[in-house]
């Protein structure tokens, strides 16, 4: 940052799920007190959000989404046909209503979307290219619905190996880093979940079951599963819980350092209630404008710091 400049604002937005109309209220407010974002990385179901925001139709997807229903919500999901028990085409149709086929270069704030590769195992930022196609592919849940293809690579939702994408803000010249965190949890699968997938992958090592397909292979002249080209439910689940137990293991060597993390207190609200999205746009709305005052505070500290410098 150079002397006199305004200190550059990056967000890290956290995977949000049913949750995602939080971050229509949090960035409204940011608009409303004139708090100038730079550079926003998001994951799973804040790139819808983003998206938006950054293409300048926050208010139009604000009155979409405050009007969805559970029956409405469905209309933009399929079934799935090839690794995933739904197809989100429906909801990447919508989502371009808003972002009007821009490309990540046309629009501001810049902005990064996270994604794995389910080959490789990962993180991949999102930055160039289609904005629709790329939030789509950061709220493909593994499993529940298809993976996509982005390039060579077959990518999913960036939720699986870090849930608020604080280090893709590394990309960016970013002088004030806000990470959001609003499940509070670190993957998109449960504990339990993971554990149960623990304990099938302790049964197959003691049985030698993966020694034995590759025995098998080798006998019968065949090659070995080539993943890109045998995408099931189940190969694509197993392999998705394989990289989050792995990420798990590796979260102390992730470096999820930023000068504020903000993690919302939002209750648990009845079944009826949570498939509304006008609960959670209130509370980003409340959770906003409570801690602007402390960002605004860090800003203002780190232009001090920079001027002292340059002094």
């Amino acid at each position: 940052m150079s002397a006199g400049k305004q200190p550059t604002l990056g967000l890290a937005l956290g995977g949000s799920g049913s949750r995602t109309s939080f971050y229509i209220g949090f960035l409204e407010v940011f608009d409303e007190q004139a708090v100038k974002v730079d550079y926003i990385t998001a994951s799973s179901g804040a790139s819808i959000v983003a998206s938006a925001y950054a293409c300048g139709a926050l208010k139009q997807i604000k009155e979409w989404a405050l009007s969805l229903e559970n029956d409405t919500l469905k209309q933009y999901i399929s079934p799935g046909k090839r690794g995933g028990l739904y197809s989100l085409d429906g909801m990447e149709q919508k989502m371009r209503e808003f972002t009007k086929d821009l490309t990540f270069d046309q629009v501001r704030p810049l902005m990064s979307f996270a994604a794995v590769d389910l080959d490789s195992g990962e993180q991949i930022n999102l930055c160039m290219g289609d904005i629709a196609k790329a939030c789509r592919i950061s709220c493909t849940l593994p499993g529940v619905f298809e993976p996509q293809k982005w390039g060579n690579r077959t990518l999913v939702d960036g939720g699986l190996l870090n849930l608020v994408p604080v280090n893709a803000l590394k990309q960016f010249p970013v002088d004030v880093t806000v990470g959001v965190d609003i499940p509070g949890t670190k993957f998109i699968f449960t504990g339990g979940q993971m554990t149960l997938r623990k304990v099938f992958n302790t049964i197959k090592k003691m049985l030698f079951i993966d020694e034995m397909e590759h025995l098998l292979y080798r006998a019968f002249g065949e090659k070995e599963i080539d993943f890109e080209k045998n995408l099931g439910f189940f190969s694509v689940l197993g392999r998705s819980m394989d990289l989050a137990i792995k990420a798990n293991k590796n979260l102390e060597e992730q470096d999820l350092v930023c000068d504020l993390m903000i993690v919302p207190d939002i209750p648990k609200l009845k079944p009826a209630l949570y498939v509304q999205f006008n609960p959670f746009y209130e509370l980003g709305r409340e959770c906003a404008l409570a801690y602007l005052p402390q960002i605004k505070s860090v800003i203002q500290k780190k232009q001090e710091q920079e001027e002292k410098v340059h002094a």
